[in-house]
Formats: structure tokens, sequence, C-alpha cells
């Protein structure tokens, strides 16, 4: 007997992830326009002709509006950018009842100061992304904040090395989080950014202990990077860490599952991908109208749409068998849409093995 409408819908549901899996960004930089408060700005004047050299000038490019100068004096208030916030630390803070632990560690009011500066820097126009960075590592007891700093760092920077150091902690916090499709993509973009940074540095700078410098830390950020991707891929392969979201969940994490962007755009293997994917979401809102709708023939016309995915997929398989294909973590996917399409197809077919 075919399977109830309520089962069918249970089973889909579960199948194809209809969880949104949400993902970070953060704005490019708009503008270098610098607005802090007063009281901050008088802090920060107190701080460096009490506490830091070259005082005159510190103070007239504070006094100009320099945000380098406000975030080298927000560093050096902070002393150690590795503490952790905790809800009570900022007015920035939201009603987040994860960070109400107890045990976190208690700011002074210089390192409070210096946060407030760092969120005027980084929330403001200005979008300054070594302030972001900060703001990072001083949310580490906050993953979700900590995450959304990192990020901001990684995408919204001119500077390189300020990118590189976003993306890689973006990936560590990710991956904490259980977020490993995010992970992965930032350690992809890591080691993508680092290898044209230390490209660039070979033929950039006319200081040669510059030069080396940057294409040492470009060099050792590549390595951490790929040596990250490739551990949490292992992981991911020996389901130690599970992909979560079915069908959804598979295909986002394809995509970020190859150092070398397979499938490349234009080829035969990102057609037939492509193609699967679009027969798969197809039939993700065709089944979510059958069910709103009661309709068991729309789910059976849904049906076809899994058949043209799965011949997709196999042609794709086939593609990638020869040359330059699938990683091995793309590979395992692949094997696991393939075992997720089958068994709504045996849902389709009115089978109870489910």
């Amino acid at each position: 007997m075919p399977p109830s409408m309520k089962t069918l819908g249970l089973w889909f549901v579960y199948l194809l992830g209809f969880a949104t899996i949400a993902s970070v960004s953060a704005d490019d930089p708009s503008s270098d326009m610098i607005t802090v408060k007063t009281e901050l700005l008088a802090q920060a004047v107190m701080h460096a002709k009490s506490n830091m050299q070259e005082q005159d000038q510190l103070v007239e490019n504070l006094m100009n509006g320099d945000i380098d100068a406000l975030y080298s004096v927000a560093v050096d208030m902070n002393a150690d950018t590795q503490c952790n916030a905790t809800k009570e630390d900022t007015a920035q803070d939201d009603d987040d009842d994860d960070d109400k632990e107890e045990g976190k560690e208690t700011k002074t009011d210089d390192q409070l100061t210096s946060m407030m500066i760092w969120h005027s820097l980084a929330d403001g126009p200005a979008k300054h992304a070594p302030s972001a960075l900060a703001l990072g590592h001083s949310y580490k007891e906050n993953k979700k904040r900590a995450l959304q700093y990192f990020a901001q760092a990684s995408s919204g920077s001119t500077s390189r090395r300020t990118a590189m150091e976003g993306q890689y902690n973006s990936g560590q916090v990710a991956t904490e989080l259980e977020e490993y499709s995010v992970a992965l993509d930032f350690y992809r973009k890591c080691h993508a950014n680092a290898n044209a940074a230390a490209a660039a540095a070979a033929t950039a700078s006319e200081d040669a202990s510059e030069e080396e410098e940057e294409d040492n830390f470009a060099l050792e950020m590549s390595k951490k990077c790929k040596t990250e991707y490739k551990i949490l891929s292992s992981e991911i392969r020996g389901e130690r860490m599970m992909v979560k979201g079915g069908v959804t969940g598979v295909t986002n994490m394809f995509q970020v599952a190859s150092l070398d962007g397979f499938p490349q755009s234009e080829t035969p293997a990102f057609k037939f991908w492509s193609e699967t994917v679009e027969q798969l979401k197809n039939y993700e809102t065709t089944i979510r109208k059958a069910i709103e709708e009661g309709d068991m023939n729309m789910v059976m016309e849904g049906a076809e749409m899994l058949y043209d995915a799965q011949d997709n997929l196999d042609d794709l398989i086939s593609t990638a068998s020869g040359g330059d294909g699938m990683s091995q973590l793309q590979e395992y996917l692949v094997g696991k849409l393939n075992m997720l399409i089958k068994s709504m197809v045996r849902g389709h077919e009115g089978h109870d093995e489910f």
C-alpha cells in the first residue's frame, strides 16, 4: 500500500533537510569615515599621553580622526586581544542566553574601552577589518559573534594578511560550531588567498626583508589552511563529523569540497552537477506544494524530477572518473546523495524499507 501523505511529508522533510543553512558575509568597506563617541576618543587621547611613545604626533592623529591611530591605541589599551568577552562586556552584546555562563574572565576598564573603540571602527561606515579581527579574538567565548567578526575581517580587508587571518580563524570557529560547509569554504579561500599572496610577495616588494616576511607568512597560512581543510575533510568522510541537512546539506557542501575548485565552470561536469541541483530544487518545490495541498498526483510528478536528477548525477560520476575529477570528499558526498535520492525514489514507489 502506498505510504500516507503524512508519512511522505515527514520522510521528505527528513531527507531534503528543508532547514536553511545560513551563511556568514560582510559588506565591503564603503567609506573611511570614523564615528566614535566623544568620551571614547577622550579616553584614547588620555591613554596615548600617559602610556605610548611619540605622544604628540599620536594625539594629533587621533584628533584628526586617523583610524589607524585610534586602532593602535585600542590595541595598546587592550593589551591582550585573546581574552574572552562576556555578555556584560559592552553595550553591543545581544540577548543571547548562551553568553550567561559563569566563570568567564572579567575585563578591565581599558579592555572594555578598547572593545568599544573597535566596535565603532568595525561596525561603523569604515568597516575597519583589523578592528573586526580584534573583536573576533575578543569574543572567543561567544562563538557566533566571533565568527561574525572574523568573517567580516576576511572579506572586508584590503590587506591579504588580515584577510587570511580572518579566513583561518573563521574556519576554526565554524568547525567548533559544527558549520562544516562554512568552515571548508573559509579554509579553501584562505588557501587560495595565501597562494596568491605568496606569488605577489615574490615580485611586489622592493624591500628584501619585507618580501621574505610576507612570503613566509603567506606560505605558512597556505600550509595551515590546507592542513585544516584536509583534516576536516577526513573527519567528514569518516563520519566523525556529520553532514547535516539531508540533500540540502550535501549539495551545499559539495560546492566547497574541493581545493581545486571542481567542477570548473563551463565544463561538462559543471553542467551535470548544476542540472542535478536544479532538478532537486524543483523536486523540493513540488513536494512542498504537494504536501500543502495533499495532492498525491503532484508527488508522483515530482518522481520524474528525481529520475532526471539521478541521470545527471550518473553522468557527473562518469565524467569525473577520468583525469582531474572529484576530491575524495566530493566522491563521498556524491555517494551519500545517491543513497538519499534512491531512498526518496523508494518512497515514491511505496516501499516500506525506509
